[in-house]
């Protein structure tokens, strides 16, 4: 069979990622080297050790990452205007420690052994046998960017393969290191300009996954609220379920005191035929996801950055 060019394509960055150059030796990548051996080091320790030293370091960046930390509290006084400003802190700074997690899960999903990992997580039932319902037929999952995103991904496509659009990371290294080492899981990466390829997989069946909850600009998002704010969110989850057939699925998952839990919720009668509501019902379930566990949802980012016409900067 002969591929066509966006295969083709995507299959020659994948394989150029997964060849080592010797230039990654060079002094320019010595503290890299340095911190990916710590992060191979921290997944030979017991779970629990692990999570300890990973929320220490990440305490320790709440001290140190001001700039970060101001973005923090300002999104959550603009989602939760009515909290105390000591309540506000008190989620940042339990944030920073599970963004410490964040850091040092690469590792488990990068070396650890896959049934340790699968180990970690709760799955109820009815998520097991909505799996099973769904079994080759196209599904689009979406989530939201929390601090256990990654490896929460990761467990995901041990239970249903799919394709993801991501960002190339500027650093040669690490995208050699990061595309490695995720290829053990059935993760395919699609690079995030290549949006046709993703969505052929869709229609020949395949499963995908989207996180579209984060401020990416104006082009292709519209204003919706989110916590209340109006907030620049992309239409994706309408577009790419309108556009292949997709049964669109909501990926749950946040830490627990002994791991993880992963919830699958099927969204009915999605898309309909406006672009505008699906996203706000996008927006809706994501915002109930945050508030049964706040501290673990992505506060870093400027949620709020692009604003309407108009209307000054919130940050």
């Amino acid at each position: 069979m002969v591929k066509s060019n966006r295969q083709k394509n995507t299959s020659d960055l994948h394989l150029q990622n997964t060849v080592f150059r010797w230039s990654f030796v060079s002094p320019k990548y010595w503290l890299l080297w340095l911190w990916f051996a710590l992060l191979w080091l921290v997944t030979r320790l017991p779970y629990a050790w692990m999570r300890w030293l990973a929320r220490s370091f990440g305490l320790s960046l709440f001290y140190v990452v001001r700039s970060r930390r101001r973005v923090a509290l300002r999104n959550l006084e603009l989602c939760f205007p009515d909290w105390s400003e000591a309540r506000r802190l008190a989620v940042v700074r339990e944030h920073f420690a599970g963004a410490g997690l964040t850091l040092f899960e690469s590792g488990l999903v990068w070396w650890s052994d896959k049934d340790k990992l699968a180990r970690l997580f709760n799955v109820d039932d009815s998520s097991l046998a909505l799996i099973k319902k769904l079994e080759g037929k196209p599904v689009l999952f979406f989530g939201l960017h929390n601090t256990c995103v990654e490896i929460v991904y990761a467990y995901l496509s041990l239970l249903r393969p799919y394709h993801v659009l991501f960002r190339v990371n500027n650093n040669a290294f690490w995208e050699y290191m990061a595309t490695r080492s995720r290829s053990r899981f059935d993760v395919r990466l699609v690079p995030r300009k290549q949006v046709g390829e993703f969505l052929d997989n869709l229609r020949r069946g395949n499963a995908g996954l989207l996180a579209a909850d984060q401020d990416l600009g104006r082009k292709r998002s519209v204003f919706v609220p989110f916590f209340g704010v109006t907030a620049a969110t992309v239409t994706s989850l309408h577009d790419f379920s309108a556009q292949t057939g997709a049964q669109v699925v909501f990926a749950e998952a946040f830490r627990n005191e002994s791991g993880y839990e992963l919830k699958l919720h099927e969204l009915e009668g999605f898309p309909s035929d406006d672009a505008w509501s699906d996203t706000l019902r996008m927006n809706q379930m994501i915002e109930s996801s945050v508030v049964r566990h706040p501290d673990q949802y992505l506060w870093l980012h400027k949620r709020f950055k692009t604003r309407p016409d108009g209307e000054k900067s919130l940050y």
